[in-house]
């Protein structure tokens, strides 16, 4: 348990707590923590990170609020362009998968209809996202035409690989795949044990992964300059998450962007470099996800997209810390 108390000397008296003092419950497991909030009062007023599944549950309780903010990370498949018998190096491959993905259905089924489908890898809501831009839209027969001419290996399965928690996800997504490019996909899931060990391997580019899409996530935590950890980190020659050769093309653009100084000039790049990775179609774009938290009903709470804040929640009255004084 983590207890926070106000600091009333704080130098901005803008930012100053309304708050009392905040305790961080670490004795809960997340099913608990959502129960408690959901069913009583008194024991939890905020819960982080709520699935896209149990949202129902969160505005049906007669105790808590269901609050949710764009999110910080983007979905996305990694192609293994690695792979000889895979020709992910091909546009066209790439191109034949992002419109095989009905993104609307995706969202709906995957996340409840919480989270907002992307072009590439840049939110929409960030800054430096580029205007014009919209996600491929979901075209079967186009989809299907491109991939019958990609050479992709007769009676060959798409190994699709993901994390525990996009388990759901990827199902879903692997039955569009099938139904759109009549190919058989087998589903890999990494258990949360292995995950570190998992994406370590793909980060040191030792060895050649066995996926051929594997699909992922990246965090960040700034509304400008998204593809110093979006796009790096997909297809950057640091990338962690990048399973190929290097992209040259890419390298110039990104190093372009990263060399700015000036805030404009830094804005107008880093929307070239969504731009670019949108034409090339270097990833399966997906989706945004929402952050859902369940609310007690009687806390004022703004959610952030970047980071979890406190500094301006307040509570009622009525609000059981404060209602019998």
């Amino acid at each position: 348990m983590v207890v926070l108390e106000a600091n009333r000397t704080y130098w901005n008296p803008s930012r100053r707590p309304k708050l009392d003092k905040v305790i961080f419950r670490n004795d809960l497991s997340a099913e608990k923590a959502l129960h408690l909030c959901t069913t009583t009062e008194g024991e939890v007023d905020i819960v982080t990170c709520v699935k896209p599944e149990d949202a129902y549950r969160v505005i049906h309780s007669p105790f808590a609020d269901l609050a949710a903010v764009e999110g910080k990370r983007v979905l996305a498949g990694v192609f293994n362009r690695y792979k000889e018998d895979s020709p992910f190096n091909e546009r066209s491959v790439r191109l034949a998968f992002n419109y095989a993905v009905d993104r609307d259905a995706f969202i709906q089924q995957a996340f409840n209809g919480y989270a907002e489908s992307t072009p590439a890898l840049t939110p929409p809501w960030a800054f430096d996202f580029p205007e014009g831009l919209s996600p491929r839209t979901f075209d079967p027969e186009r989809a299907l035409s491109l991939f019958k001419k990609t050479g992709w290996p007769k009676e060959r399965a798409l190994q699709l690989t993901t994390e525990k928690q996009y388990e759901k996800a990827s199902r879903i997504l692997g039955a569009q795949i099938e139904q759109v490019l009549k190919i058989k996909v087998n589903l890999d899931v990494i258990e949360q044990a292995e995950q570190t060990a998992w994406r370590r391997l793909i980060a040191e580019k030792k060895l050649v992964p066995s996926f051929d899409l594997a699909i992922v996530t990246a965090d960040a935590l700034f509304y400008e300059g998204t593809p110093a950890y979006f796009h790096r980190e997909f297809f950057g020659g640091n990338g962690a998450l990048r399973t190929g050769p290097e992209i040259p093309e890419f390298e110039e653009l990104y190093n372009q962007m990263a060399e700015q100084t000036d805030k404009n000039s830094l804005v107008n790049l880093a929307k070239k470099v969504d731009e670019y990775v949108f034409h090339e179609a270097l990833g399966l774009f997906l989706c945004s996800p929402y952050d859902l938290y369940a609310v007690n009903r009687h806390v004022k709470f703004k959610a952030y997209r970047t980071t979890f804040e406190l500094a301006e929640t307040t509570v009622s009255r009525s609000h059981w810390s404060v209602r019998n004084y």
